[in-house]
């Protein structure tokens, strides 16, 4: 990293009819020691408060100053100040997780007449200039929605700022913006992080900090965190820590993390290598309690059983889950005690979900030393060396009990992982090595993993059937989701059948979300491919209001594209599985995500536009802030599977 070019806005001196707000100016000098204490330079930082923050030099200042950024850079916008909403323009409607409205950012002069808020696509806009250049871009936005409530001080006084009742016209915008919401290609790759300071539904707050004065309680607690760290912390290390600050101060303010299921997001704060985390999931505490954010939607059994147990830690240092909703649960640690503030990085050491019983070796023409190994592996693959949480052993031809997986091991040739109707799965190495114990166990434990996932349902939902998934084949001339047409029938077993075209084209189609529900649900959208990789970067996440429709990807159309190395055989074809998981409470998209069998990265690709490797869309969806949303109790989840099989050139009837 060479140099830190930062635009620091900070807002309270809003004029009528804007409340004013007290720690905004505050936010953004705290932010300025920072960036100078870590030998930023001076000018390098640009400060706009109050009466100097129109959205005119917002815009300007953005432009030119962090426009200086270049590769090996690093480029700081951080807000303090309302945050809004207003209805999206018609022609924007598929760049909307909620379908109906946009967020703003409410500049000093924004309601005054003739103003106008800074829309969250001319934000975009404004990034994706910057980020053309090179440098890494990172976004902090503390401010929230009008409608209910905007960034509110503790008190009994709400500060709220009303939305506008009418679209913006496209063309009313920054030059640039009309572009943005209709161009047909395909999503971009992730440009920019964000954090900001709440989700949709919730209010940003204020409260005093040590000194006496006012302050945003998530920059507070931001900048406290990136100060205490001995080390730079990623921004994903950084999620957690902040999110537990802001939790024990205030009620139902949750920070946010965009692109959340990007590699992007593990660079340091403003930029450095990418540094894997050690752990998917994260155990911290909260008013006394300590918890995890990994609920029952995402598999998590309620019954007292499951355990989690510190990364690296041997003896493992377990904690016990007792108790269990919809996005999160709660932990009692067994005979330790966790260091109060301190975020533990954790994983799966005992599961109540049934372990996925497997077969090692067992035929006649089986390497019985190589399959004595592995099952000595799986003895032992979980945390401190116990048995592996994700698989249970079972000997061959056991009465009663069925392996879903078999390992075949033959003396000569290719050891294999297959299914109980002996279908090949994958081979047990990613090459023609014979593989390690560890190696097997590794790929059997990520199959598992995957089919557990596969299986997760809610049947008793009270949500079932109010939000559907349409796969909606792109015509000609089609660039973004049409918002009416109807989409495919799902055949028999929940089955799509797809085709490349005679000329050897591959499908398109376009995905849409559309909600009958009586109110906003939150819903992630999840591709689970026959690679056995999950991603949920078509629509990884956000508050559909209530009868409205969205649409993944931006409105993108996916092409359906078959792997090349499947194409020469006689029948190609690949299978994605969709799975909408809509719930009343957030969704961590994250605790879903798995690379393709036998990546060692996080994410894994088939293309920037095939579906099963989506890039998580371009705008700024994370910060979306209606307030008009209550905050819920835990709540209620359902999920729909959608199978979607696409054929090949060659892939006719007699390949069916």
């Amino acid at each position: 990293m060479d140099r830190v070019y930062a635009l620091l806005v900070g807002i309270d001196a809003y004029p009528d009819p804007v409340p004013e707000l007290f720690g905004c100016v505050n936010d953004v000098a705290a932010a300025q020691r920072h960036l100078l204490d870590a030998g930023t330079p001076e000018g390098d930082v640009r400060v706009l408060v109050d009466g100097e923050a129109t959205k005119t030099a917002v815009v300007d200042v953005f432009r030119e100053h962090l426009g200086q950024a270049g590769p090996g850079d690093s480029a700081l916008f951080w807000y303090s100040g309302h945050g809004s909403t207003a209805p999206v323009p018609a022609a924007g409607w598929h760049r909307e997780s909620s379908g109906t409205t946009m967020q703003t950012l409410v500049c000093v002069d924004s309601r005054e007449p003739g103003g106008a808020d800074l829309y969250d696509k001319e934000l975009a806009l404004l990034i994706k200039e910057v980020a053309a250049r090179g440098p890494h871009v990172a976004v902090v936005l503390d401010c929230c929605h009008a409608g209910g409530g905007t960034r509110t001080p503790l008190s009994t006084r709400a500060r709220h700022t009303p939305s506008p009742a009418v679209a913006p016209e496209p063309a009313a915008m920054l030059p640039g913006v009309l572009e943005l919401l209709t161009d047909g290609g395909p999503p971009a790759a992730p440009d920019h992080v964000l954090l900001s300071a709440c989700l949709d539904g919730q209010q940003a707050f204020e409260c005093r900090g040590p000194d006496g004065a006012q302050r945003g309680v998530f920059s507070m607690g931001l900048l406290a965190e990136l100060r205490r760290a001995k080390a730079p912390r990623t921004y994903r290390e950084l999620v957690p820590a902040v999110l537990s600050f802001v939790e024990n101060r205030i009620k139902n303010q949750t920070p946010g993390l965009y692109p959340a299921t990007e590699p992007i997001v593990d660079q340091p704060f403003l930029g450095g290598q990418v540094r894997p985390p050690v752990a998917d999931m994260a155990m911290r505490e909260v008013s006394g309690q300590w918890i995890v954010d990994v609920g029952s939607v995402h598999g998590m059994p309620a019954d007292g059983s499951a355990r989690v147990a510190v990364h690296g830690s041997r003896p493992p240092l377990e904690a016990r889950v007792i108790a269990v909703s919809p996005a999160r649960c709660e932990v009692e640690p067994l005979g330790w005690t966790p260091a109060p503030g301190t975020v533990y990085p954790v994983v799966l050491s005992a599961v109540a979900t049934p372990p996925t019983p497997v077969t090692v070796g067992g035929d006649d023409g089986d390497d019985e030393p190589a399959a004595a190994e592995i099952r000595a592996a799986i003895a032992a693959a979980g945390p401190g060396g116990v048995p592996s949480p994700y698989l249970r052993l079972v000997p061959r031809d056991a009465a009663g009990e069925a392996a879903e997986l078999v390992v075949a091991l033959p003396r000569h040739g290719v050891p294999a992982i297959r299914s109980a109707d002996g279908a090949m799965l994958t081979t047990a190495s990613a090459g023609p090595e014979r593989p390690s114990p560890g190696e097997v166990v590794r790929r059997l434990e990520h199959i598992a993993r995957w089919r557990q996932i596969r299986g997760i349902s809610n049947p008793g939902s009270g949500l079932a059937d109010l939000v559907r998934l349409r796969v909606i084949p792109a015509e000609p001339g089609d660039v973004r989701a049409p918002r009416d047409r109807a989409g495919l029938p799902v055949g028999r077993n929940g089955v799509i059948e797809l085709a490349y075209t005679p000329g050897g084209a591959p499908p398109q189609v376009f995905l849409r979300l559309d909600s009958a529900a009586p109110r906003p649900l939150h819903c992630v959208l999840l591709n689970l491919t026959d690679r056995f990789a999950i991603d949920a970067g078509m629509f990884p996440g956000g508050y559909l209001d209530a009868g409205a429709s969205a649409a993944a990807g931006e409105g993108h159309p996916f092409e359906l594209r078959i792997p090349e190395d499947r194409l020469g055989g006689p029948c190609p074809l690949v299978q994605d599985w969709l799975m909408l998981i809509a719930s009343e409470d957030r969704i961590n998209p994250e605790s879903f995500t798995l690379t393709r069998l036998g990546t060692p990265d996080r994410r894994a690709h088939r293309g920037a536009a095939a579906l099963d490797g989506i890039a998580e869309h371009l705008a700024l969806g994370v910060h979306h802030r209606d307030a008009v949303r209550a905050p819920r109790a835990a709540g209620d989840w359902w999920t729909s599977l959608v199978k979607i099989v696409t054929r090949g050139p060659n892939g006719g009837a007699s390949c069916h």
